[in-house]
C-alpha cells in the first residue's frame, strides 16, 4: 500500500505540471488522459502548449487542449459563494444548444485532450447533456462532469449517464448530515444525493464498468469541516473511488471579502493542509503565469468565451464563437494584453478582466488596473 500510494504521489506531481494549476490538480487522472487519448497532433501540440507556457509567450501556435464547455449556467441550488447561486453570475442563465456544443467541440477537438462539461451550473440539468458527452467520446476526447447530484434521476437517466461515454464524474457534497450539508449546498437534499450516487455505483458495478471514474469532492468549511473524515468513511462504504478536499473559493469580485473569509473559510486547515496533516489543493497564488490562457479554452453556453472558469460575468468575456472563429480569438488583443501581464515589460494593449486578478504572480502591473476595477456584478 505504501508503494502504490508513492507512485500514486508521483503520478499526481506529474499531472498537475501539466493537467492543472494548483486549485484545480485531480490526482493523476491527467496523466491517465494523456497515456489513453494521445495522438501524434495532440502530443505535438501539447509539448508545444507547455514550452509556450513556460517560455511566457504572448502569441501563440500551441491550441488549449483542456476545453470548458458549460452546458448551462442554470443550477437548482443557491451556494453561497457561487455567483450562480447568489443571483451575481452577470449573464443571463440558459441551456447550451447541441448544436453550439458541437461547434465549440469541433473547433479543438484535433489538438484537444478533454472535455470539462461543467463551470456555472448544474449540467445535468440540460436534457441534451448524454448527447453532448457521447459526441466528445466519438471524437475521442476524454470527458469530465460534476454534479450536486440533488436531483431525482430516473434509472434511465442513470443509464444514459454510465453508457455515454463519461470517464470521469465529481460529486459535490460538503457534509455527511442534512443540517451540515444545506448549510452550504441551499436547496440541497443530501438524502437523494447519496441514494443516487449508491444507485450509479451500484449500476456501473452491474454493468462490469470501471468508467466514470466517481469521486466525492468536499470543500472543508468552518461549520463543515468536523464532518470531512466521516464523509470519507461515508464515501469509501458506499464504494466510491476517490475522496478529495480541496479549498474554499470566493467568488470574484464579490464586495466584502475578508467578511466572507471570516464566515466560511475552515479554521483547522491552513496552507493545504488538514490540522491531520492531510494534504489538500492550496489557494495560494501561483508563481508560474496564468495557465488558464494557454492551456484552457472556455465557452459559455451563449457561445461567449471566457478566459478562463473563475469569472462569470458576461462583460469580462474575451470572444464569441458565434461571430468569430477561433484562431480570430485565442490572439486578439484582450488574450495579448492578458499574457503580457506576465513578461517583464510586457505590453497591455487593452484593459481585461484579467487586470483585477491575483492568482498568479505578474511581471506587469496592468496600466488600466485602477480604471478597470472589478465592481460587483448586479
Amino acid at each position: 500500500m505504501k508503494i502504490e500510494a508513492r507512485i500514486k504521489r508521483v503520478l499526481s506531481i506529474a499531472s498537475r505540471k501539466v493537467f492543472g494549476t494548483p486549485t484545480y490538480a485531480r490526482s493523476y487522472e491527467g496523466l491517465y488522459v494523456i497515456l489513453t487519448h494521445s495522438t501524434p497532433r495532440r502530443l505535438w501540440n501539447l509539448l508545444t502548449v507547455e514550452l509556450e507556457y513556460r517560455l511566457r509567450k504572448i502569441r501563440l501556435k500551441g491550441r488549449p487542449y483542456i476545453l470548458v464547455i458549460d452546458p448551462t449556467n442554470v443550477c437548482n441550488l443557491r451556494c453561497p459563494l457561487c455567483p450562480t447561486g447568489r443571483l451575481e453570475a452577470g449573464r443571463k442563465g440558459q441551456l447550451m444548444s447541441l448544436e453550439t456544443f458541437q461547434r465549440a467541440v469541433d473547433d479543438l477537438a484535433p489538438w484537444a485532450y478533454k472535455v470539462n462539461l461543467f463551470n456555472w451550473g448544474e449540467s445535468l440539468l440540460n436534457p441534451e447533456i448524454f448527447d453532448m458527452i457521447a459526441y466528445c467520446r466519438d471524437k475521442g476526447l476524454s470527458t469530465h462532469l460534476s454534479s450536486n447530484l440533488s436531483l431525482e434521476l430516473s434509472d434511465e437517466k442513470i443509464d444514459r449517464l454510465l453508457n455515454s461515454g463519461l470517464q470521469f464524474l465529481c460529486l459535490s457534497i460538503d457534509g455527511a448530515s442534512q443540517d451540515v450539508y444545506e448549510k452550504y449546498r441551499k436547496k440541497g437534499d443530501l438524502e437523494l444525493v447519496l441514494h443516487n450516487a449508491r444507485r450509479l455505483v451500484a449500476r456501473r458495478n452491474e454493468l462490469g464498468m470501471k468508467r466514470p471514474l466517481i469521486e466525492w469532492q468536499f470543500i472543508p468549511m468552518k461549520h463543515n469541516e468536523h464532518e470531512v473524515e466521516t464523509a470519507r468513511f461515508l464515501a469509501q462504504e458506499m464504494g466510491i473511488d476517490k475522496f478529495r478536499c480541496i479549498p474554499v473559493g470566493l467568488p470574484f469580485g464579490a464586495p466584502e471579502q475578508d467578511k466572507l473569509r471570516d464566515e466560511w473559510f475552515p479554521i483547522k486547515v491552513q496552507s493545504g493542509q488538514t490540522e491531520e496533516g492531510v494534504e489538500i489543493a492550496s489557494n495560494d497564488q501561483a508563481t508560474t503565469s496564468c495557465s488558464f490562457l494557454y492551456r484552457y479554452w472556455m465557452v459559455n453556453p451563449d457561445a461567449k468565451v471566457s478566459p478562463c472558469c473563475v469569472v462569470s460575468g458576461a462583460k469580462y468575456d474575451f470572444g464569441d464563437i458565434d461571430k468569430e472563429n477561433f484562431d480570430a480569438i485565442w490572439n486578439n488583443a484582450k488574450y495579448r494584453s492578458a499574457r503580457s501581464q506576465y513578461v517583464r515589460n510586457g505590453n497591455v494593449e487593452v484593459p481585461t478582466v484579467c487586470d483585477g486578478c491575483d492568482l498568479f504572480e505578474k511581471r506587469t502591473n496592468p496600466p488600466f488596473a485602477k480604471s478597470i476595477a472589478v465592481e460587483r456584478v448586479e
